[in-house]
């Protein structure tokens, strides 16, 4: 019957079609083991885990095309053509002139050195090695690397679930509740949109998790054998991490307050070489591993080359001063008054939705209230806390930089459940907020395998309108419409600019506000036929920095009104479809709300359209002097 199910739903999806959530199944084997004990109920949770590890990764390998390969996303356009590049790089080289050694150590000539040739790159390089050696086996272009990644990505987040299941085990003593945490991270929303996006961060998040059940086992573990293996594999999944991403740094810390932990709780057993062995142990294994894994971190030659290269350096310190920059349009949104309560408020309310929210809050109470726990969270408590403060105080907090804590945020949960669960009268509130979490994180779903906003709109425009129509997008900064799309009756993609069929003409709304800005504006508007809103990126930022752009607020107030005569004829469909509704997200941070389901309008030019009448509203607008 899974099975019979499992090839329905992809047979689905195949065709685009609207999945129905398959909660059932979970239903009857989460049910299923209230009842059985030992042996068997082992067997129901190891079944009952497979299923939803099994649901989980159908739920992100259905989204993997959820663009349809329009490229929409800026920071997977970056990946991808660091990947492409080092598999041109490898035809510079003739078979055998690169030794293993230098393959792999020679930073700045090696093919798989994303900083070759002074390229920008501030991600870990762990994922682009792998992405770049499989591509490269492979031969593929573009648009299988693309698909390669995000598949990856999915197949790794799946695995994070299990990961979950396994560190709630260890934790309380419930199978029923570590299956209801693990439940909740296969269909927590954020992370299946991270997991169909090619970033770094869906990486980061699963070395993060597996290296947190390591570091438990070292705290939990009886043997003292056994307790400095697991040191030496909390070490290395730390190393992994950072390899993933740097901030996976602070997991070498979470490993040590491992092995700190256990010789703290040892009592009158405790023995200071081993704890020394535990620390010398978790700090080797990380260092060597993230050698091995972002090998181009350091100058080399060979292994023990170990000074950091000057484009791994100059890169961190640009970004830095990029996200600073306020003259930068991406950071228009986090200026605008965005602030840690914004954050940790679009993470309750959408990120991870609230039936999750109030399962991790009353988590976090019973572990307050229960000093057993203590010594088994504290790894993954610090952890989280270091993420989740990394994340709030950085200029630009967009949720996927929270990604590392969500697991632990459902492993959190698992306490409430194993509460909940054992009272009769309290487990339909479990099961309540079980089935609630799936209905919401299932609406993730339903963007990731509906056709795209931006997509759709793009449709429209070249079955609606005639060769030689004039297009005004706001932007260079943001895709402008149409994109890459798929036309009924053709398999192949059609470009915006095939046949002359549109001319193009830009805004230009993200230059200061000047009386050449205005004048600018005035020309592209009296030559469009039609104006493009392809997503917030402007016009919230714009409209939130008032003060700043006071011209550029004028002029969607114009639009808004109807004064500046461009009429609206499409408009896109608004919100998170969740459990038959649609919720209002357009005013979330632009990470969640722009890049898989952006708001989109397309206006007319009416015959009223006075350009001289919008010169003067728009410098009237314009502060004196």
């Amino acid at each position: 019957m899974l099975i019979f199910q499992l090839r329905r739903s992809r047979c689905l999806a195949h065709h685009g079609e609207t999945l129905p959530p398959p909660l059932s199944i979970t239903l009857v084997s989460l049910s299923a083991l209230t009842r059985p004990s030992g042996l068997r109920a082992k067997a129901f949770a190891a079944a009952a885990c497979l299923v939803i590890i099994t649901i989980g990764a159908m739920l992100r390998l259905m989204g993997t095309n959820w663009d349809e390969g329009a490229n929409l996303h800026p920071d997977e356009r970056h990946m991808t053509s660091v990947v492409m590049d080092s598999m041109r790089a490898f035809n510079e080289f003739k078979p055998g002139e690169l030794s293993v050694s230098d393959m792999w150590f020679a930073a700045g000539k090696s093919p798989l050195d994303p900083r070759r040739k002074d390229r920008l790159y501030v991600y870990g390089e762990f994922p682009h090695l792998v992405l770049s050696l499989v591509s490269r086996a492979a031969d593929d272009g573009w648009p299988q690397v693309m698909e390669r990644a995000r598949t990856i990505g999915s197949v790794l987040d799946a695995y994070t679930i299990l990961a979950v299941f396994l560190l709630s085990g260890l934790i309380v003593r419930s199978s029923i509740a570590s299956l209801a945490a693990a439940t909740l991270y296969a269909f927590l929303p954020s992370a299946i949109q991270q997991s169909n996006f090619f970033t770094v961060d869906v990486w980061l998040t699963s070395a993060t998790i597996w290296c947190l059940l390591a570091a438990t086992l070292v705290v939990t573990t009886k043997a003292r054998r056994s307790a400095l293996a697991w040191t030496v594999v909390a070490g290395g999944l730390a190393g992994l991490a950072a390899a993933c991403k740097l901030p996976g740094l602070a997991l070498i810390g979470a490993a040590c307050l491992a092995a700190m932990t256990r010789y703290v709780i040892a009592g009158e057993k405790r023995s200071f070489p081993d704890l020394v062995a535990g620390v010398l142990l978790t700090l080797g294994a990380a260092a060597v591993v993230f050698r091995l894994a972002s090998p181009f971190t350091f100058q080399g030659p060979g292994f023990f080359g170990l000074v950091p290269t000057e484009n791994f350096i100059k890169g961190y310190r640009e970004m830095s001063n990029l996200v600073l920059d306020q003259g930068f349009p991406p950071n228009w949104q986090w200026f605008g008054g965005y602030g840690p309560a914004n954050a940790l408020a679009d993470l309750a309310l959408w990120g991870i939705g609230l039936p999750t929210t109030l399962a991790v809050g009353i988590g976090i109470v019973v572990a307050m209230r229960n000093r057993a726990v203590w010594p088994r969270l504290l790894p993954l408590l610090a952890a989280a806390a270091v993420f989740v403060l990394y994340w709030l105080t950085i200029p630009n907090p967009a949720l996927r930089y929270v990604s590392p804590a969500l697991p632990a945020f459902c492993v959190l949960s698992v306490l409430a459940f194993a509460a909940l669960f054992s009272k009769p009268w309290t487990s339909a509130v479990a099961a309540l907020c079980v089935v609630s979490a799936c209905l919401w994180g299932y609406g993730m779903v339903t963007l990731h395998t509906t056709t795209n906003n931006r997509v759709a709109a793009s449709r429209w425009l070249w079955l609606n309108t005639d060769k030689g129509v004039v297009l005004a997008n706001e932007t260079n900064w943001d895709d402008g419409l149409p994109v890459n799309v798929r036309l009924p009756g053709s398999k192949d993609l059609t470009w915006a600019g095939l046949e002359d069929h549109f001319v193009f003409s830009v805004l230009g709304l993200e230059a200061p506000d000047t009386r050449e800005k205005a004048l600018q504006m005035v020309k592209v508007l009296k030559g469009a036929n039609l104006l493009i809103i392809s997503s917030e990126r402007m016009r919230k930022p714009i409209i939130a920095l008032h003060q700043r752009f006071p011209m550029s607020t004028a002029y969607y107030a114009m639009l808004a009104d109807g004064s500046l005569c461009f009429e609206p004829i499409y408009r896109s469909k608004l919100g998170y479809p969740a459990a038959g509704f649609r919720f209002d997200d357009t005013d979330v941070q632009e990470p969640w709300s722009v890049y898989d389901h952006a708001r989109v309008e397309i206006y007319r030019k009416l015959p009223c359209f006075d350009g001289k009448k919008v010169e003067t509203t728009l410098l009237q607008a314009l502060p004196k002097g």
